[in-house]
């Protein structure tokens, strides 16, 4: 089963899951979020945490269409962006 941290920063989860961040952290696998090194529905799951907002409106259809190649046919792409109401909240 492959499962991919995308973006995971200093977060490592185990040696069950492949790391990928731009980041400097000795846990990681790759730094290329964009160019996967997987051939087509080879992948379980993708993880990715509060990194799709790295990416402009132009980039992310590019990101997305990428870590959906990889995936399986019924695998799973759980994805995490942070709160507009409240990050406006505390930034007002």
């Amino acid at each position: 089963m492959i499962k991919i941290n995308m973006g995971c920063g200093w977060r490592n989860f185990g040696p069950d899951w492949v790391h990928i961040d731009g980041g400097d952290y000795t846990h990681l696998d790759s730094h290329n979020i964009v160019n996967l090194p997987y051939d087509n529905e080879t992948v379980d799951l993708i993880y990715a945490s509060n990194v799709i907002e790295y990416f402009d409106r132009d980039e992310i259809s590019d990101v997305l269409i990428e870590w959906l190649r990889v995936l399986k046919s019924g695998g799973t792409l759980r994805l995490s962006v942070p709160d507009f109401q409240v990050m406006a909240g505390l930034y007002t």
